[in-house]
């Protein structure tokens, strides 16, 4: 696929490794007032990392480990990135769920439709937080108490915000991506779900 511009995006991506296997979430922030450069986005990256070890990793199995943050500018092909070291293993002290099962946190834009909303799938679940197939309301709440910290305009680092990506509209691909706010963060199940791609020998 062709390279398509998203203008004063970063994307971040939030890479972490279970039994081997490499695990990838991606989230999407707009910068406001001049554009994206080295300088912005080494901040950004370095105020997620600082979150992927302090917020995120302590609510995991210490079978997981955070490796790094990767941010890079989605608005030229050509444009900046950046990688900082997370190296940071889950805190809690539980045995994790199978590589492919994952917490899935809904990220909400004020707009309806498949292109306002994203989602995480939340690797490294401690076995004690599920029983059966139903996560515990206590790290349900945890993991929207941390993401909760990433929405709002600069209310994570100044002159960014976390927005969801649209890069198709109608079926059709956009001529650039656009930048939708992010307003919420929530669970729309309390169920476990599958990510076939982390099972051992697959990929990320």
């Amino acid at each position: 696929m062709a390279f398509q511009a998203v203008p004063n995006v970063a994307q971040a991506r939030l890479r972490g490794v279970v039994d081997g296997q490499l695990t990838i979430n991606d989230l999407y922030f707009e910068v406001s007032g001049g554009g994206i450069t080295v300088t912005n986005l080494t901040t950004l990256c370095s105020a997620l990392s600082d979150w992927f070890a302090n917020n995120m990793a302590p609510l995991l199995s210490e079978d997981w480990t955070a490796v790094d943050v990767q941010a890079f500018d989605l608005g030229s092909a050509t444009g900046p990135s950046v990688i900082i070291g997370a190296a940071t293993p889950g805190a809690i002290a539980s045995e994790a769920c199978p590589n492919n099962v994952a917490a899935c946190i809904s990220i909400r834009t004020a707009q309806r439709g498949r292109s306002g909303r994203g989602r995480n799938f939340i690797p490294g679940v401690p076995g004690n937080a599920v029983t059966l197939n139903t996560l515990s309301s206590p790290f349900m709440i945890a993991m929207i108490e941390a993401y909760t910290l990433l929405v709002g305009p600069g209310s994570f680092e100044a002159g960014w915000q976390l927005v969801v990506v649209s890069r198709v509209t109608a079926g059709a691909p956009r001529a650039v991506g656009i930048a939708i706010p992010v307003v919420s963060v929530a669970f729309t199940s309390p169920y476990v779900r599958s990510m076939r791609s982390r099972e051992v020998g697959h990929g990320a």
